[in-house]
């Protein structure tokens, strides 16, 4: 995936959601701030596309947010992965970034993320 694709889609969700859905995700973007800008902090992560722990291929993908509690989104044009290297754990939904916000709003993106960012519980 190009990652012109990607700034695309990133527009168009901080202009749904925001630059903090929920106030528990960080969009990254083209940023003077090397926490939030994209280039950087998938420059920093990049080690984790190789790690054992997981077995996917992440090369075609880019991390395009992290979560308050370090959990990373990736995307690759048609899958966002959401990671949580601490613990070892992964969920991965054939969406773009924007639809799996929403899911993560619904409550069906599995146990990766606190129930308090669910619908029903917020």
């Amino acid at each position: 995936m190009e990652l012109v694709k990607l700034e695309i889609e990133i527009q168009q969700l901080i202009n749904e959601f925001g630059v903090r859905p929920y106030d528990f995700f960080t969009i990254l973007s083209n940023s003077e701030n090397p926490n939030i800008d994209i280039i950087q902090q998938n420059a920093q992560w990049a080690d984790v596309k190789a790690e054992a722990w997981h077995s996917l291929n992440l090369s075609s993908y880019y991390v395009w947010a992290i979560s308050d509690n370090g959990d990373l989104l990736w995307w690759n044009g048609s899958q966002t992965i959401a990671m949580n290297p601490r613990d070892s754990l992964f969920v991965s939904e054939p969406v773009n970034p924007r639809q799996f916000i929403r899911l993560v709003r619904m409550g069906k993106i599995g146990q990766i993320f606190p129930k308090s960012l669910e619908v029903n519980n917020a």
